[in-house]
């Protein structure tokens, strides 16, 4: 069914793609977590199109990650992840971030990343664009 899904999700709205920004965890021996944030505009998009967005996260050479939870808010806005649960030392994992407008206008959305080290919190915003005139 997950197949079928992003087969038609591809089908049906246009991508772009921006180089992936990453974010290295921080062991610290002072504070149990970090608070970290992430600006990210995703600029005017066409309703019905989409835009995306891909972060890259790994562990510290000397630890592992937990990642107990990924909330996201905030209409218009889902993702695709492989970022739950433990991150071994070194190991990486991938965030992506969908923008979707189903109308016109301002659109703010915000995810939260918790973990055992850093929680990461993404504030995005975007614009739903009416289509151009054919």
């Amino acid at each position: 069914m997950k197949t079928l899904i992003a087969l038609l999700l591809a089908s049906t709205f246009s991508w772009s793609a921006y180089a992936a920004p990453s974010h290295t965890f921080m062991k610290s021996p002072v504070h149990a977590n970090e608070e970290v944030a992430i600006d990210y505009d995703f600029g005017e998009v066409t309703v019905g199109n989409g835009a995306s967005q891909t972060w890259e996260f790994t562990a510290p050479d000397d630890a592992a990650v937990y990642i107990s939870s990924i909330t996201i808010m905030g209409d218009d806005y889902w993702a695709d992840t492989d970022c739950l649960g433990k991150l071994d030392a070194t190991y990486s994992c991938t965030f992506t971030l969908y923008f979707v407008p189903a109308k016109e206008g301002e659109a703010m959305g915000t995810v939260k990343i918790m973990t055992n080290m850093d929680n990461v919190t993404i504030n995005a915003k975007a614009k739903g664009m009416a289509a151009p005139a054919q």
